[in-house]
């Protein structure tokens, strides 16, 4: 009776666990080996535009599961930022982001994922989160 009762309650507890982060959608154009732990990916916001430069690699979309808990601003910009170490992006533009509203309250975001040759002598067009 306790397996029956365990095979039962397990399933829930990971859709209800799984449940609380934000959505990852992605398109991918192209993969390169993911970036090192330490390498640094920058964040081109809304009013900035991207380098002339920029390869892209794919989009990406973090938004709401409708059960979501921890969705604040700097948390879906981490969670893009980490989507696109994974392929090897060094920066993503975000192009889209909507605020917490009536229906979710979350932020929700649409980014660029960017492979960037950074030039030091350029200003920097990034945010900070």
């Amino acid at each position: 009776m306790k397996l029956i009762h365990l095979l039962f309650v397990f399933p829930l507890l990971v859709i209800f666990m799984l449940s609380c982060a934000p959505s990852v959608s992605r398109t991918f154009i192209k993969k390169y080996p993911p970036l090192d732990y330490n390498e640094q990916v920058i964040v081109y916001g809304l009013n900035y535009q991207e380098p002339s430069n920029a390869e892209i690699l794919g989009q990406i979309k973090i938004g709401d599961t409708g059960l979501t808990i921890d969705c604040s601003y700097k948390t879906v910009i981490e969670k893009a930022i980490f989507e696109a170490g994974k392929i090897g992006g060094n920066a993503i533009k975000i192009i889209e982001h909507q605020t917490p509203d009536f229906w979710s309250s979350c932020h929700r975001i649409t980014a660029k994922i960017l492979k960037v040759n950074h030039n030091l002598n350029s200003p920097q067009n990034e945010i900070s989160i």
